[in-house]
């Protein structure tokens, strides 16, 4: 046995106000894991909640939520894990403010009688924001095949849409997309699967 081991990022989302804090990992005791908050523990309240889940694969998802979220409650959070054979810890700096929005579920739109397929997300946000995209959790690398675009958003004038491109789809292409958009305050993230048919 050994240690827990993370898997993957660790992640924080905010939704309506509510930030989550999610870390996945595999071989930690659900029981004995610890939410800190700068040094100090936290406790299960009406503000903060935990939550873990099973995620197979001996993976285990470990959520620290945090209702009506504000900036006194911004700064380091750490989720400490353990396993009979020691510890490992996820941390999280959670900065108040408005994260991108997302306005619109992330759809897949098919040009050129199917040889460009777009990934379309559309966010908007106070201030400047970037997109991330990520093909089965490693970044995508664009080429002159697959390519990334933004554009302003011709439903929202506050909002922006950004497209992943990808011309004369391959089966490698099929995938688990990710995008992550970020602003100065926080970021948020949508994914879906391409298969084809």
């Amino acid at each position: 046995m050994a240690p827990p081991a993370i898997y993957g990022e660790p992640k924080i989302n905010n939704k309506d106000g509510t930030v989550f804090l999610e870390v996945t990992a595999t071989g930690a005791d659900p029981k004995k894991t610890q939410w800190f908050y700068g040094d100090k523990e936290l406790d299960e309240n009406e503000t903060v909640k935990f939550s873990n889940a099973d995620e197979g694969g001996n993976r285990r998802k470990f959520v620290c939520e945090i209702r009506d979220f504000d900036k006194p409650l911004a700064g380091e959070y750490k989720c400490v894990m353990h396993s009979a054979d020691g510890s490992n810890h996820a941390k999280f700096t959670v900065t108040a403010g408005n994260a991108p929005d997302f306005h619109d579920k992330p759809h897949i739109v098919q040009r050129d009688n199917g040889n460009v397929i777009v990934i379309k997300v559309r966010a908007k946000s106070h201030l400047e924001m970037k997109a991330e995209w990520f093909k089965d959790d490693k970044p995508v690398k664009f080429n002159d095949r697959v390519k990334q675009v933004v554009k302003k958003d011709d439903k929202d004038s506050e909002g922006y849409q950004f497209l992943l491109e990808i011309y004369g789809p391959q089966k490698e292409d099929e995938a688990k997309y990710k995008c992550i958009v970020k602003n100065a305050e926080g970021q948020n993230q949508q994914s879906l699967n391409l298969v084809f048919d």
